[in-house]
């Protein structure tokens, strides 16, 4: 065959097909179609079609291979429309595809049967019609004589397709032909040497419907044998059936508990088995009416539908109306619905059963399963779910009754329903996921003050009956209960009141339980008394909140509305001091950062305390400054985030600047604080000393060390810089550049000799002033300059710099002795030599 040639459909399907080589200079096209001949003989159907689109050929060739394509891809309207000319054509592959699609597009509105009718007699029509074509005989033949005949001939001809020998004995069965020819039919098929498992289950079918059941039984214990053992588990329910039809109860019976006592009911696998295999007991003890029978048989299967609790009748089912039960025969998906259906036997069920918990349990199950014809209106089913909330308080009914008695305007019953219900989850530990809560009051009928009113009173008496005598746990979760329903919807309306009964039933419960009130529960119960004018009770129940929830800011504004004005200052600054400690302190000097330790001692020697004292007076009332610049007093607030220090209540308001919208503290004089030191803090400060005495200091200090006594030394040295430019009345830059100008000088020389370039700096400047007649400003710009000039020529010209004193007005801060002297044991030396000397082993 030469490129030039083309393969039809039917040739690339071929078994003997053969790609074609694609030679150099074969036109694109033609490549294009021999690349999607390989793809789809290859079953890569959307490649396919992809390339016979690329060749933007129209023929009937390509057509055919692009129609074929899209039935295989499923896009049903694509392939009729490019095979819309094969009954024309008469080529079998391209027809059958078309009927097909069609098919499928006429499952949408059946409007194309006479199409399908005369598309399946064509392909009939042709020579050697392939078994699929009588498949599609059976099913869009229109004539029903015809369609038995064909599928007569059609199991003739293809004596090995045990499917189409099925398909005919079912039509010779819908067709209603006889008895005797049909149990004629039945018999060879299920004799044949292949029979298959569903050849027999349609042999057990056929001959129950024609009332042979000891055959049927024999059909269907030869099926039973050949199944799977997994299979042979539900094929136990339609042997039951079988004989109930040959009205031997008994031994129906006995399959049943055999089945139920084989399944584990605790298995979510087995579970729905065997309410098939409860249910069915059920049944068979109504059609022996046998009362004692009918009553167990309905406790067995109340008790297997009740195992999950409160959540049974809502996280499962359906119960009663399972639907058909799913059978694997063979390579077939059967659907068989067993003879149990108790949704019919709704009467001699209700009628029999005694125990009032699981009458009422099957009330509520006959109300909400199966559809409008199984006799049930409406408003009975509410009646029926209303009886069973009378009868019965068993926690599984009681959210279907609690909805019952809204629909039926008894708001109080339904919150003491709903309570009921929720109650017994929370004793399940089952409250991961709430199913209701008071959005129903969002909407009508139940946006109403009235309604929300009585559901609250049921809801509250029967929580309060059930806190009774219970842990806090259970009381915790009693509290999440009434809010979730309650809290917006009586705020919402203005039923304070009602609002503060709750909470105060419900901090009753706590306290009688001796269970301590969560911060949630303080706040709900504050609001609650502010609601109803309880000033002070409002008061000491947000302390209490605050007291476990230091920064619930609402519990704060609703304390700042009840105080009077001249006690708001104090509560503001209250909330500003519990805000701070926001983790656990470090257990350990270990776990402490050496500037953590530094600072903590800094503070002790500054207050004149000792490792015993709770409270340190100001340090602004020592001599000594406590940092060198005020910069360096921001570590303090780490360690009041840490929790290593608190800021007394001894200090006073004048050390604080309040903002009242919003109200809070925005600003701290350090210098005028009262620090207090928790215990912990004690401990630690006691470990800090045998350390510093002992030297044996943590390894993560050493590596610190290094860096905190640069970080001190650039600020004493940024504090003697902004006292010459002071004293020369010059504004100064603390900016980058000033910084990397004393980084430069104490890279290679001491505290002392950059006091030494800073003087001569800002002396140059101010010279610089009055020699030139700048301005202040200017001149104060270029005391950095002027320094780093200075340094760069003494490093250049190997200057002897001598070393500056400190004036007295550049005292040394507590941070530095704390550092220098009592920790690092260098006392002036960290002044008068350079740090690179002090800590060789560390680039400053």
């Amino acid at each position: 065959m030469n490129q030039e040639d083309h393969l039809s459909l039917s040739e690339v399907l071929s078994a003997a097909y053969s790609p074609i080589v694609v030679k150099p200079g074969t036109p694109s096209r033609v490549a294009l179609e021999i690349e999607g001949d390989v793809a789809l003989a290859e079953a890569r159907h959307a490649d396919a079609l992809a390339l016979y689109k690329a060749t933007r050929a129209s023929s009937w060739r390509i057509r055919s291979k692009m129609g074929w394509c899209c039935w295989k891809l499923e896009k049903w309207a694509a392939g009729a429309r490019y095979l819309a000319d094969a009954p024309r054509r008469g080529d079998a592959l391209p027809l059958l595809a078309l009927t097909e699609c069609v098919a499928a597009l006429n499952d949408r509105n059946g409007e194309r049967d006479e199409e399908l009718d005369g598309l399946v007699g064509i392909l009939l029509a042709l020579p050697d019609p392939a078994s699929r074509v009588y498949e599609l005989a059976e099913a869009h033949l229109i004539d029903q004589e015809r369609r038995l005949e064909q599928l007569r001939i059609g199991r003739d001809r293809y004596p090995l397709e045990s499917s189409l020998r099925r398909r005919y004995v079912r039509a010779v069965w819908s067709a209603g032909l006889g008895d005797e020819q049909l149990l004629r039919l039945v018999i060879e098929m299920t004799d044949a040497p292949d029979a298959a498992p569903e050849d027999l289950w349609q042999g057990v079918e056929i001959v129950s419907d024609i009332g042979r059941r000891e055959l049927a039984l024999a059909l269907f214990q030869r099926l039973a044998a050949g199944s799977p053992f997994e299979e042979q588990v539900p094929l136990a329910l339609v042997e039951a059936d079988l004989h109930v039809a040959a009205g031997l109860l008994d031994v129906a019976a006995s399959i049943c508990r055999s089945l139920a006592a084989a399944l584990g009911v605790d298995a979510p696998e087995d579970r729905p088995l065997a309410l098939r295999a409860a249910k069915g007991l059920l049944a068979i003890a109504i059609e022996a009416r046998d009362q004692r029978a009918i009553r167990a048989a309905a406790d067995d299967l109340v008790e297997l539908i009740c195992r999950g609790g409160a959540m049974s009748l809502v996280e499962s089912g359906p119960f009663l109306d399972q639907g058909a039960l799913q059978l694997h025969i063979g390579s077939e998906l059967v659907h068989y619905r067993p003879r149990a259906d108790v949704i019919q036997l709704r009467e001699p069920i209700l009628a029999a059963v005694r125990k009032p918990d699981v009458l009422a349990i099957l009330k509520v199950l006959f109300a909400t399963e199966g559809s409008a014809g199984t006799g049930l209106q409406p408003d009975a089913r509410t009646a029926l779910i209303l009886s069973a909330g009378t009868d019965s308080a068993h926690p599984a009914i009681q959210r279907h009754v609690a909805w019952a008695r809204m629909e039926a305007g008894d708001f109080e019953g339904a919150g003491r329903a709903f309570a009921l219900f929720e109650v017994a989850r929370a004793r399940e530990d089952r409250v991961s996921a709430r199913l209701d809560d008071g959005s129903m009051f969002d909407e009508a009928p139940y946006d109403d003050e009235m309604v929300v009113d009585h559901f609250a009173e049921g809801m509250t008496s029967a929580l309060a009956t059930a806190a009774a005598d219970r842990d806090g746990r259970t009381c915790q979760h009693f509290h999440e209960i009434a809010m979730e329903y309650l809290r917006s919807a009586l705020l919402q309306h203005g039923l304070y009141t009602r609002f503060h009964a709750t909470m105060a039933d419900i901090m009753s419960a706590f306290r009688a339980a001796g269970a301590e009130p969560t911060s949630v529960l303080w706040f709900d119960y504050g609001l609650s008394c502010q609601y109803v004018g309880k000033k002070a009770l409002a008061l000491e129940a947000y302390d209490a909140c605050l007291a476990l929830r230091p920064h619930h800011s609402a519990a704060r504004a609703n304390q700042l509305l009840l105080v009077a004005p001249d006690e708001r200052a104090s509560l503001i600054i209250g909330h500003a001091l519990d805000s701070f400690a926001q983790s656990k302190p470090p257990a350990m000097i270990a776990d402490l950062p050496l500037i953590d330790a530094v600072y903590l001692l800094a503070l002790l020697r500054a207050g004149g305390g000792t490792e015993d004292s709770l409270v340190l007076p100001p340090f602004g009332q020592s001599e000594r400054p406590f940092a060198p610049t005020q910069e360096l007093l921001q570590p303090l607030f780490a360690l009041l985030r840490a929790g290593l220090v608190r800021i007394s209540r001894q200090t006073p308001a004048s050390a604080f600047t309040i903002e009242e919208a919003p109200a809070r503290v925005t600003a701290f004089a350090l210098h005028q604080l009262y620090w207090e030191l928790p215990e912990s803090t004690l401990v630690l400060l006691r470990e800090l000393e045998q350390a510093r005495q002992s030297r044996d200091w943590p390894t993560s200090w050493r590596r610190q060390a290094p860096e905190l006594a640069f970080e001190v030394a650039r600020h004493e040295c940024l504090a003697y810089l902004r006292f010459c430019a002071e004293d020369r009345r010059l504004p100064v830059s603390s900016g980058e550049k000033t910084m990397q100008m004393i980084d430069e000088a104490l890279a290679t020389y001491s505290v002392s000799q950059a006091y030494s370039f800073i003087w001569h700096g800002a002396a140059a400047a101010a010279d610089f002033r009055k020699d030139k007649g700048v301005t202040a400003l200017y001149a104060g710009n270029s005391i950095v300059g002027n320094c780093q000039r200075r340094i760069e020529e003494a490093r250049e010209n190997k200057w002897a710099v001598t070393g500056f004193k400190r004036p007295p007005q550049v005292r040394r801060s507590h941070v530095s002795v704390a550092l220098f002297d009592a920790m690092l044991r260098l006392g002036d030396r960290a002044f008068h030599a350079p740090l690179a000397q002090l800590f060789p082993k560390t680039t400053c």
